[in-house]
């Protein structure tokens, strides 16, 4: 390889010069930008399935996860595709209706971004994980999928899959991208343990007992994003649907508070709580909570 590009082998390059320069994309500026750049990369490594798993804990700190089934990452290099001016697609520049692009060249920039930018799978599948504070790097809307917009992740993504028809895009909760994962066979099923220590590897943040209910078919898999299209569907049946309103949207951390207040509540009446579940629909929250009465103990 000649000139600006240095050959790092395994198909990456680096850029050094005036290319670098030229090529190199601008510094990440809101939540969706990152998301854009992450799926862009999947598409350009020739992903023809993209998953998106979307959390914010405390309000505040948002991870994405993006899981796809392309062409993947060297191992030896998981970490150098973050290192300035490193791309997979340095014969070519990569243009589309974002501009043009040079795969893995935003790397950088995310993980300058982030709290927290790494490969967790560097194939079969793919997956990268970021983590940022969105007092940092906002957020250009709130991410709801009850309220139509033109800027936020949904909308994003939507955009996205307008243009590349041949590529499935989908965005959804942990849950339900692992429901997803298991119905597209992209992973396999096998005991509750062994899928959570599996999620875990893609970083897909969900207890045992939410394992236990996706390999039920309790927990429906995240829906393709298309162009108005909901990032999560829906049942069509049970309560609330067909309704309208807003869709509150509980994180582990609401619930388990919640479960602490209702668990104060039933010792104050000789009672005992687990099990609380949630779920959310246009204009209501639904909460189901086993309540039992304790076994006594008795001194010997």
């Amino acid at each position: 390889m000649q000139g600006p590009y240095r050959d790092l082998g395994r198909g990456l390059a680096r850029l050094a010069g005036p290319e670098g320069a030229r090529r190199s994309p601008s510094r990440i500026t809101s939540i969706e930008h990152a998301a854009r750049e992450l799926v862009r990369n999947a598409r350009d490594a020739g992903a023809r399935n993209i998953l998106v798993a979307s959390t914010l804990k405390r309000r505040r700190y948002r991870t994405l996860t993006v899981i796809d089934d392309g062409c993947g990452i060297p191992e030896p290099h998981r970490e150098t595709v973050f290192e300035p001016g490193v791309t997979s697609r340095h014969l070519k520049p990569v243009a589309d209706e974002f501009g043009a692009h040079g795969a893995g060249l935003s790397l950088y920039h995310i993980r300058r971004s982030a709290l927290h930018a790494r490969v967790l799978s560097t194939h079969n599948p793919t997956s990268i994980q970021t983590t940022f504070d969105t007092q940092t790097l906002p957020e250009r809307t709130l991410q709801s999928a009850s309220r139509p917009s033109n800027s936020n992740l949904q909308a994003t993504l939507s955009k996205l899959a307008r243009k590349n028809p041949g590529v499935s895009i989908f965005l959804g909760t942990p849950s339900t991208i692992l429901a997803r994962l298991l119905e597209d066979h992209i992973i396999q099923k096998s005991g509750s343990k062994e899928l959570r220590a599996e999620a875990e590897r893609l970083g897909l943040e969900v207890s045992l007992r939410t394992v236990q209910r996706v390999l039920r078919g309790e927990v429906e898999p995240a829906g393709r994003v298309r162009e108005g299209g909901a990032g999560i569907r829906r049942r069509a049946g049970g309560r609330g649907g067909g309704g309208s309103g807003p869709v509150l949207r509980l994180e582990p951390d609401d619930v388990r508070r919640i479960g602490d207040i209702l668990s104060e509540a039933a010792r104050a009446s000789y009672l005992a709580v687990d099990r609380v579940e949630s779920e959310s629909g246009p204009g209501y929250v639904s909460l189901r909570v086993r309540v039992y009465e304790p076994e006594e103990e008795y001194d010997e």
